[in-house]
C-alpha cells in the first residue's frame, strides 16, 4: 500500500550515482559528479483534496495574502470550487476557499494576474477570474469576488501583448489562441490558429522569438509573430514540432522559451504530453526565429525491474536548478491510469505498469548544450502540472505539483523543496 509521509521524504544526489529510497522502492542512476550538490525534499501542500473525482485545475503559485512567501492555487472539478493553500512553513499548508463557479466543471489552466490593478494577485481559470479580496493577510477565509470571462480551455497565461507594461490573458483550447486585455476590460482579440491540438502555449510558450522586443507565441508546429501593433494580423510561421503518432488524446505539449544555449535568442523547449511514450526537446533559434534545430533530450533511465518507456510529461519548466548558472530542465510524468483510449487505436496514457517519475536533465556548458537526465521521484506522487518558484525564500528554485486523475488512494497537491548544497 502507498503511504506518504505528512513532512518529507529527501533525495540526494551524491558521487557518479544515487540512490532514491522512496516507500520501501530504490533506484540507483548514473550521473555527473556536477550533481553532487543536489538535493530534493518532499512535503505534502494537501492530501487529500476536497471531492472524490478526478479534475484539478491550475496551478498558480504567488504571494496572494502579501507576507512574503508563495502560496499555491488549485480547483477541483466536481466541486467546482477554487482553493488556495497558505504556505505557514514547508510542512503546514492551510486550505481557504476562494469561490464557486460553474466554469470550474471545466477547469483545467489557470494563471495569477493583477486583473484590476489593485496591487494584489487576481486568478484565472475556466470561464471565471476571482478577484483577491486584499486583505488576506488578516482575513484568509474572506471570500474571493467572482468575475465571470468567456476564455479558458486547456492553458491559460499571463503575457504583455500589447507592450503596456502590464499582464494579459493568453488561452489556447483546441485550434485558437487568443489574448484578453487587461487594460480594455479583457476585451477578446484572436490570434490565430493551428491544427487541432489538445494543448499547447502552457507554462510560458510565449516571449520574443524574433527579437523585435515584443512578444510571439508558440503553439505545436506554428509560432505566431507579434505585429506590434493593434488591428494587424499575426504572421504564423512554422518550427520542426514533433508530433507523438496516435498520441492518446492527440498532440497536445507544454512549452517554455528561453535562451537554451545563451546566443542572445529565445530557443523553444517542449515536452509531449497528455500521451504516453513523450519526450523532451530544445529547439534551436538560428535566424530570429526563420531557422531551427531540434534536440531530443535522452529519455530517463529505467532502473531495474521498472517498466521501459515514458509517460505523458504534462509537467515542464526551465530554470536554474543546480546554481551553476546555466539553464536546466524540468519535466514530470502524470499520475494518470488511463487506458480506454486503446481500443480506439492510440496510445495508453503511459505503459501499464509505469512508475510516473520526475526528471530535471542538469545542463552542462560546451559548444552546444549537454542535458543529463537525473531523476528525482519515482512512483506516487505523481506530476500533472507544476509550479517554479522560491517557495521558502532561500535562493533557488523549487516545485509545487499536482495530479490529474489518480492512480493511487488520493487526490493530492506536493512541495518539492531545492535543498542543494550551497558552494
Amino acid at each position: 500500500m502507498w503511504k506518504r509521509n505528512q513532512h518529507k521524504h529527501v533525495f540526494i544526489l551524491a558521487g557518479i550515482s544515487f540512490f532514491l529510497i522512496l516507500c520501501g522502492m530504490s533506484i540507483a542512476e548514473e550521473t555527473s559528479a556536477a550533481n553532487t550538490n543536489m538535493k530534493w525534499t518532499h512535503f505534502t501542500v494537501a492530501d487529500p483534496l476536497p471531492g472524490n473525482g478526478w479534475g484539478t485545475g491550475g496551478i498558480p503559485l504567488a504571494d496572494f495574502d502579501g507576507d512574503g512567501d508563495l502560496d499555491v492555487v488549485v480547483s477541483r472539478r466536481e466541486t467546482q470550487t477554487a482553493y488556495w493553500f497558505e504556505r505557514k512553513n514547508d510542512s503546514t499548508w492551510t486550505r481557504h476557499t476562494m469561490g464557486v463557479s460553474e466554469g470550474l466543471a471545466g477547469a483545467l489552466g489557470a494563471a495569477a494576474i493583477d486583473i484590476n490593478r489593485d496591487g494584489f494577485l487576481d486568478v484565472v481559470l475556466n470561464q471565471v477570474w476571482f478577484e483577491n479580496p486584499g486583505s488576506l493577510a488578516d482575513k484568509p477565509d474572506r471570500p474571493w469576488p467572482v468575475h465571470p470571462f468567456e476564455g479558458g480551455g486547456h492553458d491559460i497565461i499571463a503575457a504583455d501583448i500589447d507592450g503596456d507594461k502590464h499582464p494579459d490573458i493568453v488561452t489556447y483550447h483546441g485550434t485558437v489562441i487568443s489574448w484578453f486585455d487587461t487594460s480594455a476590460s479583457l476585451k477578446r482579440t484572436d490570434i490565430g490558429q493551428g491544427e487541432p491540438n489538445h494543448g499547447g502555449i502552457a507554462p510560458r510558450g510565449a516571449a520574443d522569438l524574433d527579437g523585435d522586443g515584443d512578444v510571439d507565441i508558440v503553439i505545436p508546429r506554428y509560432w505566431f509573430e507579434n505585429p506590434g501593433q493593434s488591428g494587424k494580423e499575426w504572421p504564423r510561421h512554422e518550427w520542426p514540432h514533433l508530433a507523438v503518432e496516435n498520441a492518446s488524446y492527440g498532440t497536445s505539449m507544454r512549452a517554455w522559451i528561453a535562451d537554451i544555449n545563451s546566443d542572445g535568442q529565445n530557443d523553444i523547449v517542449y515536452s509531449d504530453c497528455d500521451t504516453g511514450w513523450s519526450h523532451v526537446y530544445w529547439v534551436e533559434n538560428l535566424g530570429r526565429g526563420k531557422a531551427w534545430v531540434r534536440h531530443k533530450l535522452p529519455d530517463p533511465p529505467t532502473a531495474p525491474g521498472d517498466v521501459p518507456g515514458t509517460g505523458s510529461f504534462h509537467s515542464l519548466g526551465v530554470a536554474d536548478f543546480d546554481g551553476d548558472g546555466d539553464p536546466d530542465i524540468f519535466a514530470g510524468e502524470q499520475e494518470d491510469p488511463d487506458t480506454y483510449m486503446t481500443a480506439q487505436g492510440k496510445l495508453a496514457m503511459k505503459p501499464a505498469g509505469l512508475k510516473e517519475r520526475g526528471v530535471i536533465w542538469l545542463h552542462t556548458k560546451g559548444p552546444k548544450p549537454v542535458f543529463t537526465p537525473v531523476v528525482i521521484q519515482v512512483d506516487h506522487p505523481g506530476w500533472h502540472d507544476a509550479a517554479l518558484g522560491d517557495v521558502d525564500g532561500d535562493g533557488d528554485i523549487d516545485i509545487v505539483s499536482k495530479i490529474w486523475n489518480k492512480d493511487g488512494p488520493t487526490y493530492h497537491v506536493d512541495y518539492w523543496r531545492n535543498d542543494r548544497i550551497k558552494r
